[in-house]
């Protein structure tokens, strides 16, 4: 009992501390510029040079704001210290997803939704998705692109019409008619990604909700969080009880040792064993990536479609080229062993000032301007590759990488 109170009167001190400090910073004079600084001020201090740091924080924010308070990563007072609104809302509190029990989705965005998400009106269509309305059949005359993605790809932070999915179909449309094809196809561009959802989710999106839109072009957004995702995801199925559903899931869930005992879920429905099962299944988060492309790569090859992948980053230092050379020599490793053209757009950002670029101090994922270079750099890899540009528009030439101006044609 002694050794209790002592422990609560000093874990009081440390709250009562805590509290003082954010007080007084209140009452601080803020030069001009310090919320950036406080942003890097706490990325130093959390050690996010190191790779698996850094994905570490990434991994407690992700939990928190998909599935309540994060366990790990940055706390509640260290987001305040860099600026964090009391208003600002978790993706779980904000009511526009809706979680899909004992199932291996998960969660998927709520279709129809007219809501407020991280300060920009966040709006989806009858399907579910961060787009303009469509159509299940597809409009004669029409090329359709689908994109797979997670938060980057969904638009975390922005309206739909300034994410890079909608900005790459306005420019289809626009490019199509300024060149004067002489086809009258038109393009629509079905954004498919859903925050956090990780590569093993966004296969399940595609046989689930993809195919029936018949696309012509699936473009899978892969991001060097997307290891940290696939984490969670599983450690989600165990704590729901969901099935793998994939046979090649089950089989390395057999050999990665993973029982019933790590599998415990107790009465509040909390993975009681949740750090066991993530070091068992540590060295084979990327034979799973492999797997799930290549499922999906089937997939896509079986109807006919082709498949693209990119590889999408974060604003900030945690993707500079030292930390992302390694996950994207994977992934392109892994498109190689598939046949698949893979666009490396993680130099997207790079020297250029985070703080132009992300949606708040304490979140790098990318605003309007930074979804509009993604668009910019996406865009420059269709027009200047024959293969995709020609699928495109057919017998079209494309453009040479010395000729493309700063701005697209």
């Amino acid at each position: 009992m002694a050794l209790f109170q002592s422990t609560s009167v000093a874990a009081a001190r440390v709250g009562m501390a805590q509290a003082a400090i954010l007080v007084a910073i209140t009452f601080i004079p803020v030069p001009a510029g310090w919320t950036r600084t406080q942003r890097l001020l706490a990325s130093a201090s959390s050690s996010q040079p190191n790779r698996a740091d850094g994905d570490h924080h990434a991994t407690g924010y992700y939990e928190g704001l998909i599935g309540g308070e994060a366990q790990g990563g940055r706390g509640e007072l260290t987001l305040k210290l860099m600026g964090k609104p009391n208003g600002w809302m978790r993706f779980n509190d904000a009511g526009v997803a809706r979680h899909l029990t004992s199932d291996f989705l998960q969660f998927e965005l709520v279709p129809e939704m007219d809501s407020i998400l991280f300060g920009q009106r966040f709006l989806t269509n009858t399907h579910g998705m961060h787009s303009p309305e469509v159509t299940v059949e597809k409009p004669a005359k029409t090329f359709r692109i689908a994109v797979l993605g997670a938060s980057m790809d969904m638009g975390w932070g922005v309206q739909f019409q300034d994410t890079y999915s909608h900005l790459l179909e306005s420019w289809l449309n626009a490019h199509a008619a300024h060149q004067a094809f002489t086809s009258d196809r038109k393009f629509e561009v079905l954004n498919f990604a859903v925050a956090a959802y990780s590569p093993l989710q966004r296969l399940e999106s595609f046989r689930r909700k993809v195919r029936e839109f018949k696309p012509d072009l699936v473009i899978f957004s892969s991001t060097l969080l997307d290891v940290r995702l696939m984490e969670i995801h599983l450690c989600d199925m165990f704590r729901t009880k969901s099935d793998p559903t994939y046979g090649f899931l089950h089989d390395l869930i057999a050999r990665a040792g993973i029982n019933d005992q790590d599998r415990y879920v107790d009465p509040k429905g909390d993975l009681v064993n949740k750090e066991r099962i993530k070091a068992k299944l540590s060295p084979y988060y990327w034979e799973l990536y492999d797997s799930t492309v290549g499922a999906l790569a089937g997939d896509c090859r079986t109807a006919g479609i082709p498949l693209l992948m990119i590889v999408i980053p974060r604003v900030g230092k945690d993707d500079d080229a030292t930390v992302r050379a390694e996950p994207v020599a994977r992934l392109k490793a892994i498109a190689g062993r598939y046949g698949l053209p893979i666009f490396d757009l993680s130099d997207t950002f790079d020297e250029l000032d985070p703080a132009t670029l992300e949606i708040a101090a304490w979140d790098d994922h990318p605003n309007a301007l930074g979804h509009h270079r993604l668009f910019l750099a996406l865009t420059h890899h269709l027009v200047t590759d024959q293969g995709r540009y020609e699928l495109l528009f057919p017998g079209r030439k494309a453009a040479a990488e010395a000729s493309l101006p700063p701005d697209l044609p």
